[in-house]
């Protein structure tokens, strides 16, 4: 049986490794020689205030693209030193990948549901991940098993159920989350947030 943790990601500080929270959900990265840069596509303005909140707080100077007609933006990180080993923990090659034996810090799941979570019309608990992953049927499972070391179990939703998602549809695994989660950024309407 796992403990529930009384560590929650809003006493957390802020720093460069939640990104690794980005990175298992849509975010992609670049490496160039000694800088490394995350981009992440969001699809509402209170994800990208948050996100760019914490960017700011993790002194990963954000910047903001303005939102499309549909809404969408990108956020990305300056392009910086600091975050070439988190670039290279999550890369095979030039393939986005999860990091063997991960386990998704405090921090990172924030900024995992900031940039890609969602509570369904269910009740259950979302947490989207990039739609390459539908046809690389091992990272999926990684993402699985990492969120099961955190004490949190999913499952996988296809594109056909609205996903490619990861689903925490027992209310144990969707307390976990929300005590990991914390509080609700600023600006975040708490029905959005898992509480």
């Amino acid at each position: 049986m796992t403990q529930l943790s009384f560590f929650a990601a809003d006493e957390h500080v802020p720093e460069p490794t939640d990104l690794e929270g980005a990175l298992a959900a849509r975010g992609q990265s670049t490496l160039t020689g000694a800088l490394a840069q995350v981009s992440v596509v969001l699809d509402a303005a209170w994800r990208a205030d948050a996100l760019v909140t914490l960017l700011s707080e993790a002194g990963l100077d954000p910047v903001r693209s303005a939102a499309g007609p549909d809404g969408r933006c990108t956020v990305s990180t300056a392009r910086t030193s600091v975050l070439v080993p988190v670039v290279r923990r999550w890369r095979r090659g030039a393939v986005t990948a999860v990091p063997d034996g991960w386990t998704p810090s405090a921090g990172a799941l924030r900024v995992w549901f900031v940039t890609a979570g969602r509570i369904s019309t269910s009740g259950a608990v979302d947490l989207g991940i990039d739609a390459g992953v539908e046809h690389h049927a091992p990272r999926r499972v990684a993402l699985g098993e990492a969120l099961g070391r955190a004490g949190i179990r999913t499952t996988y939703v296809g594109p056909r159920g609205d996903g490619p998602l990861l689903r925490l549809g027992t209310a144990r695994a969707r307390a976990r989350l929300a005590q990991t989660l914390g509080a609700a950024p600023p600006g975040v309407p708490s029905a959005l947030w898992p509480g």
